[in-house]
């Protein structure tokens, strides 16, 4: 049984110093107030610290992003990278990502923070000094180096003193007693422990930052624990819960507006943490008495703790989710009737402008399309008249010696035959339709197209020449249909002849004879 107790004790105080202990939470809350971050942009260190302790890989992107966009330096930079590597609950998961061993992520931390030390901004800075040094402590203590954390915590407290604030000074020398404690002095750790909290006991005023302060108390009990003194922790973790029922019953007294103060919204979950913590102290040292009766009432205040919290919980939740119900039926229905009468103005109105742009939009592109049809029909009938004057070397009979024409002559020759014979409407006239008609090489029918026309590809010249038949027989044969037209121009479907069409004449098939109409 008493084992069993002890390990429970040990698991409640570990969770307590990981929680409690100088540094984490205390750092995230002080970085953000000191150098408060833009807030048009996803990517500032302030929401880095928001997803760093379950997301340390987003974390670290958002830093990046940071630099890159100008709202972090380096410097500032690497030490939010320290502090994710260092203090990120998701550890092993950041150093597997990492491709790291086990832990390589407080080398890392402790790397960047050693330089950053020696950067004239932290030099020139107690602030700086206090944060980097704070998270090198930490390290210390995580990678257990015992020496490292004793010598830092030491320099946290110098750092302190030399700003004047003695409170942050206490809280730092508690580190300073852990650490004497886990290097074997068990005597001089107890002895700086218990100054600790004579000093903070006679602090005026005794506000908040004090109690948080405290609370270190706690490492005391655990020191004690440790050395297997549970009875000596009984009066340790009664003064604690009696701290904590004053601190619930007078919050305004301890009201000071420091960092460290919860919200009102959090105050309970954060008395009935560290009262939990206590509770399991007095629980141990009640079982290392032999006291059953006791320990057992303590683990039944334990337990109400526990429900009631559950309870509070619920009950909270389910307060919030109706009122948010009700406020959002008020709210709808207020809304609504103001909501359907503009909805309907607005859309009476907007129908009745679209109407009228539809209709004046309607008459200009038809105006367009007519005046368009007219210019096609001219420049078609120019071409007509062109083709009728061309030289002789464009009528029927062909030349006895194509090799003797120039490229010009040849493609104004071969585009006579074309035309006169509208080869083009054949859907599969080609390339080599016209090397195996004229018996030609590849090179040199490709230079006459080249050099002798204006069209830098084959098949834009027999597309050219299918439309414009396709806008004659549009104006001469009204009666054939759209299909009927592609189909006697050549084109092998519809849809690509309308493209082209559309392309070509800035309107469908079916506008442009609308438009003749």
């Amino acid at each position: 049984m008493r084992q069993t107790l002890q390990l429970v004790l040990y698991v409640a105080v570990a969770t307590v110093l990981a929680a409690g202990c100088t540094g984490k939470r205390s750092q995230t809350a002080r970085e953000s107030d000191r150098h408060p971050q833009p807030t048009d942009t996803l990517y500032t260190a302030e929401k880095a610290l928001m997803v760093y302790d379950y997301e340390p890989e987003r974390a670290l992107q958002i830093i990046d992003s940071a630099v890159i966009v100008g709202n972090v330096s380096d410097w500032w930079a690497d030490k939010h990278r320290a502090r994710i590597y260092s203090q990120t609950r998701a550890g092993s998961r950041l150093d597997s990502l990492m491709h790291w061993t086990e832990g390589t992520r407080f080398d890392s931390a402790r790397a960047i923070g050693e330089r950053l030390l020696l950067h004239d901004s932290i030099k020139n800075s107690l602030e700086g000094q206090q944060d980097v040094l704070e998270m090198l402590a930490y390290t210390a203590r995580q990678q257990s180096d015992t020496t490292l954390w004793l010598q830092r915590s030491r320099q946290v407290v110098d750092v302190c003193r030399r700003q004047g604030d003695e409170t942050e000074a206490l809280r730092n020398e508690a580190e300073v007693g852990a650490a004497l404690c886990h290097l074997g002095q068990p005597d001089e750790g107890m002895a700086v422990l218990d100054s600790v909290i004579v000093a903070l006991s006679d602090r005026q005023p005794f506000k908040f930052n004090e109690l948080d302060a405290l609370i270190i108390v706690l490492r005391k009990i655990s020191a004690l624990d440790t050395q297997g003194r549970q009875v000596e922790t009984l009066p340790l973790a009664r003064r604690l819960i009696a701290l904590l029922d004053d601190y619930e019953q007078h919050p305004d007294r301890y009201h000071d507006g420091s960092y460290r103060e919860p919200p009102a919204e959090k105050r309970e979950d954060y008395i009935r943490f560290y009262r939990t913590q206590a509770e399991n102290f007095v629980a141990s040292a009640y079982a290392a008495l032999g006291q059953t009766e006791n320990m057992k009432a303590t683990f039944e205040r334990l337990e109400n703790i526990v429900r009631e919290a559950d309870t509070r919980e619920h009950q909270a939740r389910y307060r919030a989710l109706e009122q948010q119900m009700e406020r959002q039926k008020a709210e709808a229905r207020a809304d609504r009737n103001q909501l359907l009468t503009v909805i309907f103005a607005i859309l009476f109105a907007a129908a009745l402008a679209a109407l009228a742009w539809y209709w004046h939009q309607k008459r200009v592109i038809s105006r367009k399309n007519r005046a368009l049809v007219r210019q096609i029909e001219e420049a078609m009938k120019y071409k007509e008249m062109y083709i009728k004057v061309i030289p002789l070397l464009k009528q029927s009979t062909e030349p006895s010696d194509l090799s003797t024409l120039t490229d010009e002559q040849l493609f104004d020759y071969i585009n006579h035959v074309i035309v006169s014979e509208q080869l083009y409407t054949n859907p599969n006239f080609s390339r080599q339709t016209l090397i195996e008609r004229f018996q030609l090489s590849k090179d040199r029918l490709g230079a006459a197209f080249s050099r002798g026309s204006e069209y830098a590809k084959l098949s834009d010249y027999i597309a050219e020449l299918r439309l414009e038949r396709a806008a004659s027989l549009l104006i001469e044969e009204p009666n054939l249909t759209i299909t009927q037209v592609a189909q006697a121009c050549g084109f092998s479907t519809l849809r690509y002849f309308t493209d082209r069409f559309k392309h070509r004449f800035g309107m469908t098939p079916t506008d442009f004879r609308k438009a003749k109409r």
